[in-house]
């Protein structure tokens, strides 16, 4: 085997029949068509990049990493200053995909050190405590990338200890009964991946257990119930990072050489959930927001690998197809690189040091989701086909509405490099109802509203010391008047009900609204999304009629954790300016503007709202952004 020659097992470019399994047709087939058809954006050309970059990336994010690992080969995290989980497997991983694409190679006993110690901690149950779970995957990924670069001996060591692994005693999310598979949720998806690949790569025990292509048959057909029409993956809450996450540990089973039972089925489910991932990425590439781990930097890198296989399922079948996963690919792995080009780098989509821990997840430490970012995008180097010429996607090309739902609750608009995210049911531990993400290709994507806001108290995710959340759920949307309280539509999500109107879906223009409605209150929300501005018509009924009042809520940006903003409030406008680049709202001379006194953050920086009062039910505003 030689430097790039790691051997991956295209999918079957067919459309296959899901009724046996329960799932039905795909419901976005003719919208991904549509989009497809589309003309290429004005001006459009490549990105210009290949594997390079992501090995690029993943270097910088593995020397630092390397700084961290001991004399017994275990990854130390720098902030909480001990190995959490399963980060030393996901240092071995992308150091030995650089090693074995020729890079790094002064990194070699490091790498070499951390492989001993995983593939004997992992047999012998001493990682039980560390997420063994997610061990295997990373390990065999090393382990085939060093076949060109270990000696016999340590190949032969490693490989001994990786094939002596008996999953249902070693891993902490089994069921050896099968009673309750779906409920062991994303974890036994990834164990899965990992022992497809450990067969695939001739790691057989010596004893009789289940391990391999049957435990992916078991776990993973026993979890066929979590994925919806559209080939996404239903993690509880249905978190959108464990929809590709999970996606992606079942398409490297597949892609290192599954051939069994599941095959033909599991391809379907990655076709449909790869053609509505070209859906919901934003014309930047970046992933949407939506419940657990929501703006870490490895999401994209997600992304880049699950692209890159499709890019190879339809090389031969559909070369504008194959092109446009290329292109998705490249695009969300260029789309973080300003907070991984920091000094240090940034985990998350903020600029707080990592010491602060701010906007994490308990779990989602420094070391852990730093490299995990690396391993990803090692992947996708794997997986690279760098013979595939760039096509435009429909992340860029845009003029779409859609939705997903019941499940994922989410309404997506794009057009002309402005894209928007609604969610209309909200998870209030991570987010907010109603208007959560404005952004434009090219300005950074915190300015406009990156994502919305969980109340504190009920926020999952960690915040830097000296900030909080706000007080309510918040997002761009109205509030109703309630005595002397507000009520806004962002803290709704339990018994709301709503309608998506499509009206318009252009190249130049399109234009939706969405009616909410609980008890005796509605609340319409008309949106016309064109290049670099958004319009809202926002209109509220209560008890039966207009609304007497309305606060509309903006939150403004005052900064990211080390960048900050200017915020100007003039009759009719507020204006932020913020690395080179202005958000305006304006709105009618009849509103009272105020800023809020309350700075309160979310994942990714910190915010004061523009609440914007009017007597009456109803309020036009626009927002710009350049």
């Amino acid at each position: 085997m030689k430097a790039g020659q790691i051997r991956i097992v295209p999918f079957s470019s067919r459309e296959t029949s899901l009724q046996k399994y329960g799932i039905g047709p795909f419901e976005l087939a003719d919208k991904v068509a549509a989009v497809m058809a589309a003309p290429a954006p004005e001006g459009w050309r490549p990105t210009g990049i290949d594997r390079n970059h992501y090995l690029d990336t993943a270097e910088r994010i593995v020397r630092m990493a390397a700084e961290w690992v001991d004399d017994e080969g275990r990854v130390i995290d720098p902030v909480i200053k001990r190995e959490h989980g399963q980060t030393s497997p996901r240092f071995a991983a992308p150091g030995a995909v650089l090693l074995h694409f020729g890079r790094a190679g002064e990194l070699r006993s490091k790498i070499f050190r951390t492989m001993d110690y995983c593939c004997q901690a992992l047999p012998s149950g001493d990682a039980r405590r560390k997420s063994p779970d997610f061990w295997m995957r990373e390990l065999v990924t090393a382990y085939l990338a060093l076949q060109t670069v270990a000696d016999e001996a340590h190949l032969q060591r490693w490989a001994e200890g990786l094939a002596a692994v008996e999953p249902e005693k070693i891993y902490t999310k089994v069921d050896p009964e099968g009673k309750n598979i779906p409920g062991l949720a994303n974890w036994v998806i990834y164990a899965a991946g990992g022992e497809s690949m450990r067969q695939a790569a001739g790691l057989q025990p010596e004893a009789d257990f289940l391990w391999g292509h049957a435990f992916y048959d078991k776990y993973v057909g026993g979890q066929f119930s979590l994925f919806t029409s559209n080939g996404m993956y239903r993690d509880p809450n249905d978190p959108l990072t464990y929809d590709i996450t999970t996606r992606l540990q079942v398409a490297s089973g597949l892609a290192f050489g599954y051939q069994g039972q599941l095959r033909e089925p599991v391809e379907e489910l990655l076709r449909r959930g790869g053609l509505t991932l070209l859906l919901f990425a934003s014309p930047e590439g970046f992933c949407p927001y939506g419940g657990r781990s929501a703006a870490f930097n490895f999401r994209e890198a997600i992304i880049a690998a699950l692209c890159e296989l499709e890019a190879r399922r339809y090389k031969q079948s559909n070369p504008a197809l194959a092109g446009a996963f290329k292109r998705q690919a490249h695009l969300s792995a260029i789309s973080v690189r300003r907070w991984l080009d920091m000094e240090p780098l940034r985990h998350l989509k903020n600029s707080f040091h990592p010491d602060t821990r701010h906007g994490i997840d308990t779990y989602g430490n420094y070391s852990v989701y730093s490299l995990l970012a690396a391993s990803f995008l090692s992947l996708a180097a794997i997986y690279a086909d760098d013979t595939i010429a760039e096509a435009p996607c429909p992340a860029e090309k845009g003029g779409f509405v859609f939705e997903l739902a019941p499940a994922f609750h989410k309404v997506f608009a794009n057009c002309r490099g402005a894209y928007l995210q609604i969610d209309t049911a909200a998870d209030h531990h991570h987010d907010a109802t109603g208007l959560g993400r404005f952004a434009v290709a090219g300005v950074p994507l915190e300015l406009g509203l990156g994502m919305p806001f969980a109340p504190r108290g009920k926020n999952k995710f960690l915040v830097a010391e000296g900030t909080q959340p706000p007080a309510e759920p918040t997002a761009i949307g109205p509030a109703w008047r309630q005595g002397d309280e507000w009520l806004p539509l962002a803290s709704l999500s339990d018994g709301l009900k709503h309608a998506l109107k499509i009206t318009r879906e252009t190249p130049q223009a399109v234009e939706f609204e969405i009616e909410y409605v609980v008890d005796e209150k509605a609340a319409t929300q008309s949106y016309r999304l064109e290049q670099g501005s958004l319009t809202i018509r926002s209109s509220l009924r209560q008890d039966g009629r207009a609304a007497k009042q309305m606060r509309f809520f903006v939150p403004l940006l005052v900064s990211s954790g080390q960048e900050q903003s200017k915020i100007e409030l003039a009759p009719q406008l507020a204006r932020v300016t913020y690395m080179d680049h202005v958000y305006e709202v304006s709105f009618p001379a009849t509103v009272t503007a105020t800023l809020s006194e309350e700075v309160y953050v979310n994942r990714m920086g910190k915010y004061r709202s523009l609440l914007l009062d009017t007597d009456g039910g109803e309020l036009t505003l626009t927002l710009r952004l350049q």
